[in-house]
């Protein structure tokens, strides 16, 4: 179904080191080395699934699956791209979906390899990529009238200025990854690697390989490798749920943190490196440690500055700022002239208790902008859950086909889904709902809800 793209693709990116086609499930229908480059950097990896072929990603910082998900295209992301069973190369990455209609199909992954010498020095091997823009937010993309959130600003902008380990904390959806952006962007290390890495992610027998890197022959197929403090060296390392790493793991990383040096798996010599680490929890802080989730050697040394983000609900004067500027990106975005959203929209949104926050609210103006034909938003326009919540404990009507347990399911149900819709990841919406991530799949099974 993909190949008819292939061609015209190749006549358009033929300045691009290597590029691969998946399908809409992320797996690679095809691989091309362009001339000049010598030998391939792994062999053929056609049926590969992309997160085989670059396990240190996932699903949120793969420029592949983000493309597939959220059908938009990336433009010159860099990348540091850990090969299966190769090398790493540091590549500027441009993804673009490819569409049947309004389904998505694939994607297509045009890559350029950023050179580096032996002393860390980027060469580029086009000209023109040594001025690009780099594309991380700055702390202008910070939308807000509410102090808390002004105090936020600040502080983020005086944390950029050091080399201090930053925590940040806040709830799903309040924007944490934008603040470490930012963090990043306003420093002196802002030329330089941003690397983010979800701790949940990480399949407990490769941790400590994907942080530290491996020698070659340190175990049977081991082969050289760099992990992610190599990849972050003069930049920014951004660890996620830094909470769910694994507590044999921890007192390594400490280690780290003081001493900055550490050494591959296998290796004997020390390597030295200077990284700004920049931890994220979505829980409270005290609950984790009263959890004994995190060491608390641990979480002093990474807390040195902690940043608080204030959740939506406690920042309703931002409502109307943010949705604003969400209408203005969904009309560049889906080619549209809507104006504003009713009063009626306007009092729901002031009124709801927003458990998925920012991200939630800008995908509640995203679904409304998939029906409403006017210049206006209306109630019939939002998502159901947002729509009927205020009313929910008005509409009990017990009768003779009442069942209390449909009646949970269905609530649950509801909950569910509304929590999958404002989350990125199982774990993230599995925290909104204040349960397990186990709870939170048997739950969904026994719902018979799937993702979408």
């Amino acid at each position: 179904m993909l190949k008819g793209y292939i061609e015209e693709l190749l006549n358009l990116f033929d300045d691009a080191d290597f590029l691969v086609v998946t399908d809409k499930e992320g797996y690679i229908e095809y691989y091309k080395i362009f001339k000049g480059l010598g030998s391939r950097i792994v062999d053929d990896p056609v049926g590969l699934h992309i997160l085989e072929l670059h396990q240190h990603l996932d699903y949120e910082t793969s420029t592949v699956m983000r493309v597939l998900k959220n059908k938009e295209p990336i433009i010159n992301e860099k990348q540091y791209l850990n090969i299966f069973k190769e090398r790493t190369v540091t590549v500027f990455s441009t993804t673009f979906p490819i569409m049947e209609g309004q389904e998505v199909v694939g994607a297509v992954d045009i890559n350029k390899y950023i050179y580096e010498n032996m002393n860390g020095v980027k060469k580029f091997k086009h000209h023109n990529l040594d001025s690009r823009k780099n594309y991380l937010f700055t702390i202008d993309n910070v939308l807000t009238n509410n102090d808390a959130m002004i105090e936020v600003k600040n502080r983020t902008l005086k944390a950029a200025k050091t080399n201090s380990p930053v925590m940040i904390y806040g709830e799903t959806g309040t924007g944490k990854e934008l603040i470490a952006q930012s963090i990043h962007n306003h420093s002196l290390r802002k030329d330089n690697p941003f690397i983010i890495q979800n701790c949940s992610a990480i399949p407990l027998t490769l941790a400590e390989s994907m942080f530290f890197g491996t020698t070659k022959g340190s175990f049977t197929g081991a082969e050289s490798k760099i992990g992610l403090f190599e990849m972050a060296n003069n930049g920014t390392l951004v660890l996620d749920e830094i909470n769910s790493m694994d507590l044999n793991l921890q007192p390594k990383l400490l280690r780290v943190v003081d001493s900055g040096a550490f050494r591959r798996i296998g290796g004997k010599e020390l390597i030295d490196v200077d990284v700004k680490l920049i931890s994220m929890l979505n829980e409270d802080p005290k609950l984790i440690l009263d959890n004994k989730q995190m060491r608390q050697d641990l979480f002093y040394r990474l807390g040195v500055v902690i940043i608080k983000i204030p959740p939506l609900r406690e920042r309703k004067e931002d409502i109307p700022l943010l949705v604003n500027s969400f209408i203005n990106e969904y009309n560049i975005k889906m080619r549209k002239e809507i104006k504003k959203v009713s009063k009626g929209v306007m009092d729901l949104f002031m009124e709801y208790s927003w458990p998925g926050n920012v991200r939630q609210l800008k995908h509640v103006i995203e679904s409304a902008f998939n029906f409403t034909e006017g210049e206006v938003i209306n109630e019939n326009d939002l998502p159901y859950d947002i729509n009927t919540k205020k009313n929910i404990s008005k509409n009990i009507d017990i009768d003779n086909k009442f069942s209390l347990n449909e009646a949970v399911k269905d609530y649950e149900s509801r909950y569910i889904k509304l929590a999958l819709e404002s989350s990125d990841t199982l774990n993230e919406a599995a925290s909104l709902l204040k349960i397990s991530r186990q709870t939170l799949k048997y739950k969904m099974d026994s719902l018979g809800i799937e993702i979408e």
